[in-house]
């Protein structure tokens, strides 16, 4: 009987997946067995991230890439499918922000740069991965949102919460598109996981952010990399279109 919660021997492409809740996806599917490219816009980060997934004993491919490019994109699936073949699995989850201006100082080569790298990345990695997708009659996509993307949360900036609401968008109107193929397309929301710049960012806000979580913590990026793997296994076979919130009970839906 095949193990529908096994990914092992699956080809893997995560973006962003040098730092933060890439790089903890990077390491749970290296844990898997899986086959991991990992898209990363700094080439360093990007190469650490494959060389911790190899010590682990998985196969790896470290890609410079802006996932917010077409060329890019397309030219990081060649590279995939010319070393394996087919791609299994598509995370996105290259995004983020940097700045939380209010809407009267907002910049609009800001918004477009947010936007770009939280919502077009998704839709361009998307493209290219899905023709494989379909000629396998198999595949996961699994969009990272935000908890930012479902309700309003001063903590993040406007761009970034307009992308991740329209993450939530794509992912289900690609899910009905992709469904007849053998492809599944979900998300997962985090609420707040504490990587070192969001950290800084609201270091001056983190007791009132902790009072109104119900576990009264942040999420580690290991918790939100289950949620992505289940979501990426053969078991998730009749999962499609839905988003997975992952926030220590913030937020309920």
């Amino acid at each position: 009987m095949t193990d529908r919660s096994s990914i092992r021997g699956q080809v893997a492409v995560v973006t962003g997946g040098g730092a933060g809740i890439g790089l903890a996806v990077v390491e749970r599917f290296a844990s898997e067995g899986a086959k991991i490219a990992v898209l990363d816009f700094d080439p360093g980060r990007g190469a650490a991230a494959a060389e911790r997934a190899k010590e682990a004993g998985a196969e790896a491919l470290s890609l410079q890439a802006d996932a917010g490019s077409r060329a890019d994109a397309e030219r990081a699936a060649r590279e995939v499918l010319s070393r394996w073949g087919r791609i299994d699995i598509l995370v996105n989850c290259a995004g983020g922000f940097t700045h939380t201006d209010t809407l009267e100082d907002l910049a609009e080569a800001e918004w477009d740069r947010i936007v770009d790298w939280n919502l077009k990345s998704a839709y361009l990695c998307s493209q290219q991965a899905a023709p494989a997708m379909k000629r396998q009659g198999y595949g996961r996509i699994v969009n990272i949102s935000s908890q930012a993307g479902r309700e309003g949360v001063l903590e993040t900036s406007l761009p970034y919460s307009s992308a991740k609401a329209g993450v939530l968008g794509l992912t289900r109107r690609l899910a009905v598109e992709l469904a007849p193929h053998g492809v599944t397309v979900n998300a997962v929301a985090p609420g707040l996981v504490l990587s070192p710049r969001v950290a800084e960012l609201h270091k001056d806000r983190l007791p009132m952010i902790y009072a109104q979580i119900p576990m009264r913590r942040a999420g580690e990026a290991a918790e939100i990399a289950d949620a992505v793997w289940y979501l990426s296994t053969p078991g998730a076979s009749y999962i499609t279109g839905v988003t997975i919130d992952v926030n220590g009970g913030r937020f309920m839906c």
